[in-house]
């Protein structure tokens, strides 16, 4: 069976890490506790599919409570 090339679009530990905002010491930290989002590893090299750092950043984003939503309105409590 043959996989479509474009099926995905896999990156480098450095391009995660930009995508991420993180550095590459933390994404190889969390892949050694077993954290953070899913990887490939092919002949020992690391790659990130980008469909699943996206993913990652969508199952991560928080709605800020009302109160944090009042409280950077007034400048902190």
């Amino acid at each position: 069976m043959t996989a479509n090339r474009s099926q995905y679009q896999l990156v480098s530990t450095k391009e995660a890490s930009e995508i991420l905002g993180r550095s590459p010491a933390t994404l190889k930290r969390w892949r050694y506790e077993g954290d953070g989002p899913k990887y490939v590893e092919i002949r020992r090299r690391i790659r990130y599919d980008v469909s699943v750092l996206q993913e990652y950043i969508r199952t991560n984003t928080r709605v800020p409570s009302v109160r944090a939503a009042l409280e950077e309105i007034r400048g902190g409590l």
